[in-house]
């Protein structure tokens, strides 16, 4: 197999593979919490920097319920029946 063939196949290996475990995460949001804390154990047993270790036991933790997702279309009386989202 020529180099690049290799290089190539390897790269959209791991794209697709990204692409999985991202929306893995997102479907299956207490799956993903435990993969970061056992991400988190195995960094610590190996002696990671502190900072990898910090964002693997971040991720670690639930995320308290902050609505929708951010967005400003809900927020105050914006958005009442009487008063339609602009």
């Amino acid at each position: 197999m020529h180099p690049a063939t290799l290089l190539q196949t390897l790269l959209a290996c791991g794209l697709v593979l990204a692409c999985a475990l991202y929306w893995a995460g997102r479907l299956f949001p207490a799956l993903a919490q435990k993969g970061w804390r056992q991400a988190a154990t195995v960094l610590r047993q190996v002696h990671a920097p502190t900072a990898l270790i910090r964002y693997a036991t971040r991720h670690a933790t639930p995320r308290t319920g902050r609505g929708c997702g951010g967005c400003s279309g809900c927020s105050g009386d914006r958005n009442t029946p009487d008063k339609p989202f602009r």
